[in-house]
């Protein structure tokens, strides 16, 4: 009978011992692949500008930015958002703070609702948005591309980069799925951008 029980207690044992070692192993995949996606929503693609990067909403929506080129007095702004891999659709809504945007001298780019008062004039699939409760919601179908924007107008004409944030919140599906981060982010970019310079990959 002394046998017996010892013999379960050692099988019990090795049981929890595998048990353990599984749940570890299991816990340390989650952590590297939860590492893995924090890190595809960073883009770095500026070599000469090691400060200068992009942090996007959500590792399943690719993202390139086009341009950030001056246009007159004004800074524009263009991206692409892709649907690539939600796999469904997935309404979100943009919208920014009222000082959403900043140069490297300093100074600060104002969003207001009124044209008259506002530096900065947002656009998303075409139609405008600007401070909270003036967001713009927007459906993106699996592999939709949607255009979007900025314009700071009267930017720095001796301002050589420019900072700015968008906040991103995903309206519906209401359950089920959660964005990996709540906004955009652009940071220390460099004036004078282009897609066709090769300094800014398709990402």
């Amino acid at each position: 009978m002394k046998k017996i029980f010892d013999f379960s207690n050692m099988t019990f044992l090795i049981v929890l011992m595998c048990s353990m070692c599984f749940i570890a192993t299991s816990c340390s995949k989650d952590k590297d692949e939860e590492k893995q996606h924090e890190e595809e929503l960073y883009v770095r693609p500026w070599v000469d500008y090691p400060k200068s990067y992009i942090k996007f909403f959500d590792y399943r929506m690719k993202f390139r930015l086009l341009n950030a080129q001056r246009n007159g007095s004004a800074l524009q702004i263009d991206y692409v958002l892709t649907n690539e891999n939600f796999g469904r659709d997935v309404t979100l809504l943009f919208y920014l703070d009222k000082e959403a945007g900043h140069d490297d001298l300093g100074n600060t780019y104002r969003c207001e609702v009124s044209h008259s008062y506002s530096n900065i004039l947002a656009y998303i699939n075409g139609a405008e948005y600007s401070i909270y409760g003036n967001g713009k919601q927007v459906t993106f179908m699996p592999n939709q591309a949607i255009r979007g924007s900025y314009t700071i107008k009267n930017f720095d004409i001796n301002a050589s980069a420019f900072s700015m944030s968008c906040h991103v919140k995903l309206t519906q599906p209401s359950s089920g799925i959660n964005l990996a981060y709540d906004r955009m982010d652009f940071v220390n970019i460099p004036v004078g951008t282009t897609e066709e310079n090769d300094s800014i990959p398709s990402f």
